[in-house]
């Protein structure tokens, strides 16, 4: 609901070397807080701790709505993305 919030985020994380492969908005509920989800049991876990660690968001594993998701990462950023990144 944040106009330019998702491509802002996703500048911050190319700048900082991520791969960023696709930016939208998610319309399906509200997120409370900014997240990286993951795929359980995959690479996915650690990349997603790392990514977390440095932008200062929470991680958990992928969710009903999106477990289907193309591989990878998916980051759902809030009002609060990039309120405690140092």
């Amino acid at each position: 609901m944040i106009t330019g919030l998702a491509q802002r985020a996703a500048d911050e994380l190319r700048l900082l070397g991520w791969n960023v492969t696709e930016v939208g908005n998610y319309p399906y509920g509200m997120i409370p807080e900014s997240t990286v989800y993951f795929r359980p049991d995959t690479d996915e876990e650690g990349a997603a701790q790392s990514l977390a660690v440095q932008f200062e968001v929470r991680t958990l594993p992928r969710f009903e709505g999106i477990q289907d998701a193309s591989p990878g990462l998916i980051v759902i950023v809030t009002r609060n993305w990039g309120a405690n990144a140092g």
